[in-house]
């Protein structure tokens, strides 16, 4: 099967190495290719975990990891390093957090407020208990990424870099795949993962769904020292309060600490391609570690903006519309399942019956909702 990949972030290279493994023809198009600072993939870390108040997301997360696993053994690569999580929250939100993970039979520990230290000792204790969820840490996303580009160059897969894609037509007989420069390209079916790019495209698959990018920006801080001081620290949620926003932080291996706050930079269209940092917002981010990690250095180590795109209820779009497969709407924790949307969205082009849980994923359920006049963004951990 003659298959055209649009999009080349790390769903999208996923989905395109997965399924040049299993024999399709694949052309992968994207714009400025891989890894790019324009991308919801830049970056050198993300944040794995199983933990998630959806259960669908915690099914996904143990189907993620499993198949990183796998492309490590296969590539004698590592993808992701194990240091656990703090969950720092309300009682009231642990609470309803700890039901889903209860029934979905995911590892924990309860910690109270004033032993927070002795799993993070970085964190500052504050009145709020937090849980201990050893399975999470930090996704080595350029890793990852690299993986999924080798598993294409193995298969001899095709890239076409530095095409924008004007429309598609799903209904057509081969599948047709129009570029702004003119060129038209045709396939038996075409999977969709344009990133900030998917409103520009939705309509041509006849769908309405309410998305909206965002830029984000997180810091690396440091004690301007040893560069591994913090490898082994573990990561964390930390729930929002009355003067901060929620906030996740991270190891990267090698570089520093990595800390976001999850109130983006600002919403995004498409003609903005302006990612320098906020001098303010490295304020914001520096003065919360400050505070709630005293024992954390406060060097500088690099400042970094990335995109998201949000769906109202910050999960993911997947649908089939014709010979074209769509996921979008990463809301901000996409990357972290990425192994997995490569199968997902693999099956769906192979005509797989989906899995309820992708089923539920569906643009129908958006069929009744409109736009917001003002966006509260729901994303939660980088993704």
């Amino acid at each position: 099967m003659r298959v055209i990949v649009v999009g080349a972030g790390a769903w999208g290279l996923s989905a395109a190495a997965e399924l040049a493994r299993r024999g399709h023809r694949v052309t992968l198009v994207d714009r400025y290719g891989p890894g790019n600072s324009l991308s919801s993939s830049s970056g050198p870390t993300r944040l794995w975990r199983i933990a998630d108040p959806l259960p669908a997301a915690v099914r996904l997360g143990r189907r993620s990891v499993a198949a990183m696993d796998r492309l490590s053994r296969e590539g004698s690569a590592e993808l992701r390093v194990q240091q656990g999580m703090l969950w720092r929250d309300t009682e009231a939100a642990l609470t309803e957090l700890k039901v889903v993970l209860d029934t979905e039979r995911v590892e924990l520990t309860e910690v109270d407020a004033d032993d927070v230290g002795r799993f993070l000792p970085i964190l500052r204790p504050d009145h709020r208990p937090a849980l201990w969820l050893p399975e999470a840490g930090s996704l080595l996303s350029g890793a990852l990424l690299a993986t999924y580009q080798r598993i294409l160059a193995q298969h001899g897969a095709e890239t076409m870099y530095g095409g924008e894609v004007a429309s598609v037509d799903p209904d057509a007989v081969p599948v047709r795949v129009s570029l702004t420069d003119g060129r038209r390209l045709t396939a038996d079916r075409v999977v969709l993962c344009p990133g900030p790019g998917a409103p520009a495209l939705l309509g041509c698959l006849g769908l309405e769904v309410p998305l909206q990018p965002f830029a984000e920006q997180v810091v690396h801080l440091g004690d301007g020292g040893a560069s591994d001081r913090y490898d082994d620290l573990p990561c964390l949620i930390d729930g929002p309060t009355e003067t901060d926003p929620a906030v996740y932080a991270m190891p990267t291996p090698g570089v520093g600490y990595k800390i976001g706050l999850d109130d983006p930079l600002r919403a995004l269209t498409t003609a903005d391609v302006d990612r320098t940092p906020h001098p303010g917002l490295t304020v914001r981010i520096s003065d919360y570690a400050r505070r709630a990690m005293p024992r954390l250095g406060t060097s500088l180590v690099d400042e970094l903006v990335c995109s998201w795109t949000d769906s109202p209820d910050g999960w993911f779009v997947v649908d089939r519309v014709g010979g074209a497969v769509l996921a979008c709407g990463d809301s901000g924790k996409g990357f972290k399942y990425s192994a997995a949307m490569g199968e997902v969205l693999s099956d769906l082009a192979e005509d797989a019956e989906p899995h309820p849980d992708v089923a539920a994923m569906s643009a129908t359920r958006f069929a009744e909702t409109s736009r917001p006049d003002a966006w509260t963004p729901t994303a939660l951990g980088a993704g």
